[in-house]
């Protein structure tokens, strides 16, 4: 009888670790795959929450800088995660246009940055003043450039050529390598999102890549990436000094596929070598590295162990972009046990995020592999 007992509870045992694995698997390959179904049913909840919201604002939570700040990275990314799938599947693209459409709309309106005003005195869709970073913009940029790339007339196509004008001429000339988001304030994943939406802004146009995205990177690598670690600084008080944080080396590895693929990719070594920690299978990624720690924020979510939301959903997008299929499935089996993956109707989402949540993950399991 016992050791009937010891099979029994050994096959129990085996099945809690075994049987999430099996479960969680099937989903990341079909993904990493680009598989036109896994990747509608996720489309679907994103496309449908941004045009359920005639509003701009989707959160009112009396937090000014929040409420703005999530609208514009939930309409960026439904446009990014949207084109990419336009991209991989071109006959979607009528069923996904309108709500591109509403996204970039969303983005041109300056109700959306009524936080970046308060700021400066004006939106950077307002007017840009001598000497004004405006590097938010670079989100705007950037989802304005999916759309254009699948839509060379989009109508918002003046106003992204003025932004990625004003941006380029403003990143180009910094001796760092940098520009402010807000006065006083430094931040290197925004800035990575400015030199993507000139790489992406190119790519769209059918103009050549600027060389001077090359130089920039040079400026930006000695300023902003800690070399002990070679992760990215989430916020830069001077050239060299900031902490180096997951969140914003994931996400930064991301948004410079579009411009700096060398860069891009370093990023994302720097993530996979050092950032990894896995047990039965399951991935997450560290929010800081060895010699640094910290709190969550709005950055990089709770941070648990020493991982951290951000830094395992943007690290998806981050080893997708780099061809790391194993990161990417480790990744994915942690994000779809805790991210609560569920069906509704033909759609399928994540229960733990809502509009923000589907959009990041969207834009991150259907990003496009560097050549």
């Amino acid at each position: 009888m016992i050791w009937r007992l010891g099979i029994g509870v050994l096959a129990l045992m085996l099945n809690a670790l075994i049987l999430p694995r099996i479960l969680c698997d099937p989903p990341a390959h079909r993904l990493w795959s680009g598989d036109r179904d896994a990747q509608v049913a996720l489309a679907d909840t994103v496309a449908r929450y941004v045009q359920a919201s005639p509003d701009p604002i989707y959160y009112h939570t009396g937090l000014l800088r929040f409420d703005g700040q999530s609208a514009v990275a939930i309409d960026q990314m439904a446009l990014l995660g949207l084109g990419q799938v336009v991209t991989r599947h071109p006959e979607l693209a009528e069923r996904y246009l309108p709500a591109m459409h509403a996204a970039a709309d969303h983005l041109a309106d300056r109700r959306q940055l009524t936080y970046a005003a308060h700021a400066y005195g004006s939106s950077g869709l307002v007017r840009l003043d001598p000497g004004e970073g405006h590097a938010y913009l670079g989100y705007h940029a950037l989802g304005l450039g999916m759309l254009r790339r699948i839509e060379p007339q989009m109508p918002h196509a003046a106003l992204h050529d003025r932004l990625i004008r004003d941006l380029s001429r403003r990143l180009f000339a910094s001796s760092t390598g940098l520009i402010e988001t807000y006065p006083g304030e430094l931040w290197p994943p925004d800035v990575s999102a400015v030199a993507g939406a000139i790489g992406l802004h190119a790519s769209a146009t059918g103009a050549q890549r600027p060389a001077a995205l090359d130089r920039w990177a040079e400026r930006f690598v000695r300023c902003s990436v800690h070399a002990d670690s070679g992760m990215l600084r989430q916020r830069v008080y001077a050239c060299g000094q900031g902490k180096p944080r997951g969140s914003g080396t994931a996400l930064a590895a991301y948004f410079l596929s579009f411009s700096n693929p060398e860069l891009s990719l370093r990023l994302h070594q720097s993530l996979a070598q050092g950032a990894e920690r896995s047990l039965l299978g399951f991935s997450a990624l560290r929010e800081h590295p060895v010699g640094f720690s910290g709190r969550g924020d709005v950055d990089s979510g709770p941070v648990i162990a020493g991982v951290s939301i951000g830094a395992t959903g943007f690290g998806l997008g981050a080893a997708r972009v780099a061809g790391d299929r194993g990161l990417f499935v480790r990744l994915h089996r942690t994000t779809r046990l805790f991210g609560v993956s569920m069906p509704h109707g033909g759609e399928r989402g994540f229960a733990v995020g809502g509009a923000l949540g589907n959009a990041l993950l969207l834009a991150m399991l259907t990003a496009e592999e560097i050549p």
